[in-house]
């Protein structure tokens, strides 16, 4: 009889079978049966080589019961006669596009000689998938320190079916940071290991055979439904040593770095944020920050338009400019024509389009300072329930049917006389030029939290006072020299504040805590490039909130 000769992977051919295989079982699958779920209909996996090249593989239910025994993950083989064909499935997790299957004729045997890598790697640069260089649902190896996980949600799938969902924030050692999406067992066992209270401090996380994902509007990084593997703070050399050099570049700052944190909710973020202030105060900060503001909405403000034109990659502004374009028919000719452009310069997305995006500009009261604030995109969506595109659909049709429209939807109204607490962004554009108008990162009206932070900073007291305990006739700077002394400290910013208005040390699960916007990816308050409306508005937009027209609500008599 003759001895099958041990092949590399990349010698395999279809013409013969007559040899040996030496692998690894680097990733493996099970698809059930469609009429009963606890039955196997097929093993997928992924074999590895001792030269580190892979392909994927597949056994059939037939032939479970002869092979099952060998088919764990990361177990070592030795198979003689597999059958190689055209790899006919829709995810391709290898280069290769045949796959081997192991048949009747297929002989399997532990391998104890095992002479290749434990794992092959192939990282991506997470900047270049953030700045679309890679296709969405192209297999890739990711790596990176977990900056923050948010909350477990619920999702439905589109065979009807509930599911798991997990988003976190990655970081790699250049500082580059990029969405994570997780879904089903792998969130679950993620959102576990991430509330273990033994877990490490600086979270690494690797996943073999992950995807480039596209999520709210957003490139990132997921895992993939089938063959994909995460390993979380596994004993590994990746792992390892790339905690290793992270550690090391954040021990070189000045900042204090509190490691991998945990954001499971509106009320948590709002609650453990020590870093309140009177909009009063506002002026006074120094260094730009996110800060915690307790407010009225007063008025609309009807001078400015209540969205702009976003770009369909960015979110940033898009503007009608005439572009050079090469004629279609080969020749040296150019034409001029019009077309949409992203005004980011670094928005590398192609094939632009507008999508209305919300951009309210407010304005708020604390007793007894005003000041103007502004709703950007989804904090709007989650108290309207409605989209930017859909209530300019519905001012459209009022001016199609020659009525006279209002200068935003009139559902605007619901807002007026509704206390907030907002998570507002300070920009140096607002400390540089004392420009009063602040984006809104976060918002929330709910009741309870309400009621919490007036008893944790004493708010019903100052609104009864409206003095912070100090004489009438104390000036704003004389109050502001008064205070210098008693600072309170979030990281590496120092905001001034009055200790009547702190009352009590912050909670301990502080240390832990960073401000909300440090860590969501929202638009920033004066980021928006674009100041204009779509293309045939011609309302004024200045950008100088003191000018702003206000729609005073009417009171009833």
């Amino acid at each position: 009889m003759e001895v099958a000769k041990v092949s590399m992977l990349n010698d395999l051919n279809t013409f013969s079978n007559n040899y040996s295989i030496r692998v690894k079982i680097v990733s493996i699958s099970k698809k059930m049966m469609n009429n009963n779920k606890n039955e196997i209909y097929r093993l997928d996996m992924i074999f590895m080589d001792e030269m580190g090249t892979m392909i994927q593989a597949s056994c059939l239910h037939k032939m479970l019961g002869k092979f099952k025994e060998f088919l764990h993950l990361d177990e070592c083989l030795l198979i003689t006669k597999p059958s190689l064909a055209t790899n006919k499935s829709s995810a391709k997790y290898t280069k290769r596009n045949d796959k081997i299957s192991l048949y009747f004729y297929t002989s399997v045997e532990k391998c104890f000689d095992w002479s290749g890598p434990k794992y092959r790697f192939n990282f991506v640069n997470l900047k270049d998938v953030v700045k679309n260089k890679f296709e969405v649902n192209t297999v890739i190896d990711w790596i990176g320190y977990v900056d923050v996980c948010f909350n477990l949600e619920d999702t439905s799938k589109k065979d009807g079916s509930k599911g798991k969902r997990l988003n976190l924030r990655l970081e790699d050692i250049e500082g580059q940071k990029c969405p994570v999406t997780l879904w089903d067992g792998f969130a679950i066992d993620m959102f576990a290991y991430m509330n273990d209270k033994k877990r490490e401090k600086y979270v690494v996380i690797l996943c073999h055979f992950g995807m480039v994902n596209h999520y709210k509007g957003k490139r990132g990084v997921a895992n993939g439904f089938e063959l994909s593997r995460l390993f979380i703070d596994t004993d590994i050399e990746e792992i390892s040593s790339f905690r290793k050099r992270y550690v090391e570049k954040i021990s070189t700052s000045s900042n204090d770095h509190v490691g991998s944190i945990v954001i499971s909710s509106v009320q948590d973020e709002f609650l453990n944020n020590p870093d309140f202030m009177l909009i009063g105060f506002l002026g006074t900060i120094s260094t730009t920050k996110k800060v915690l503001v307790v407010e009225t909405i007063t008025a609309i403000c009807t001078d400015k338009l209540w969205y702009y034109n976003g770009c369909n990659h960015c979110k940033s502004g898009v503007e009608e400019r005439f572009v050079t374009k090469e004629n279609p028919d080969g020749s040296s000719d150019v034409y001029h024509e019009k077309s949409l452009v992203c005004t980011n310069d670094k928005c590398e997305g192609v094939d632009i389009y507008s999508i209305p995006r919300f951009k309210i500009p407010i304005r708020v009261q604390d007793s007894p300072d005003t000041v103007s604030l502004t709703l950007f995109d989804f904090e709007p969506y989650k108290i309207l329930q409605k989209t930017a595109k859909e209530l300019v659909s519905i001012q459209d049709q009022v001016v199609n049917s020659r009525e006279i429209p209002n200068s935003y939807p009139e559902m605007f109204d619901t807002l007026i006389g509704k206390r907030y607490a907002f998570i507002i962004s300070v920009k140096d554009y607002n400390i540089e030029h004392q420009f009063e108008n602040y984006g809104i990162s976060m918002a929330t009206n709910d009741d309870e939290i309400l009621s919490a932070l007036c008893a944790k900073f004493n708010l019903n007291q100052h609104e009864q006072s409206e003095s912070l305990d100090v004489p009438d006739s104390c000036s704003l700077s004389t109050l502001i020299d008064l205070m210098k002394d008693e600072m309170s400290y979030c990281g590496d910013n120092v905001t001034p504040a009055s200790q009547a208005l702190v009352g009590t040390e912050n909670p301990s699960s502080d240390e832990t805590k960073r401000n909300i916007r440090e860590v969501l990816d929202v638009d920033d308050a004066l980021g928006c490039s674009s100041t204009k409306g779509r293309i045939s508005d011609e309302l004024s937009q200045d950008e100088d909130a003191s000018v702003s027209t206000l729609l005073i609500p009417k009171i009833e008599k």
